[in-house]
């Protein structure tokens, strides 16, 4: 296991982003009784007919914007949430590398999102797995603090 350094308040600071992803498409029934249209927007006031092809090309650049959006939302639990939540509540937080857990029980080890203690010092950790994702570890370590502090340990 190893600490895991937070970030204090000053530098948990990030640039102002911004990411938008629009990507409307419906199956258009001509009401005058002509063909089905395929129809897509992207900017929510122009839908144009589009081809199948066109239309799984737009869907790739979705993609590609919602990924921003997720690394967006992972960064900012990472930088921004899970210090605060930590500080907010007194808790450290440490890693714990569970390759020897993956070979002995992959069950256990796919299932292991952390755990809360409080040691004989007083010092109360939260141990999360190595390399799991911040907003995955957000939400963990909130599970955690919480029912701890629902049963009065925190």
């Amino acid at each position: 296991m190893h600490s895991i350094a937070q970030p204090t308040t000053a530098s948990a600071t990030l640039p102002d982003q911004s990411i938008r992803m629009v990507l409307e498409a419906e199956i258009f029934q001509d009401p005058e009784g002509g063909p089905a249209s395929l129809i897509a927007t992207t900017d929510e006031l122009a839908c144009e007919p589009v081809t199948p092809t066109r239309l799984l090309h737009m869907v790739a650049e979705a993609r590609a914007q919602l990924d921003a959006i997720e690394r967006l939302a992972n960064e900012y639990a990472a930088t921004v949430a899970i210090p605060a939540f930590l500080s907010e509540f007194g808790f450290e937080l440490e890693e714990l590398d569970i390759a020897a857990l993956t070979e002995d029980n992959p069950k256990l080890a796919a299932a292991f999102r952390g755990f809360a203690a409080t040691m004989s010092d007083g010092t109360r950790l939260v141990v999360v797995p190595t390399g799991q994702s911040p907003t995955e570890r957000l939400a963990a370590i909130r599970t955690l603090v919480l029912d701890q502090q629902a049963r009065g340990q925190a």
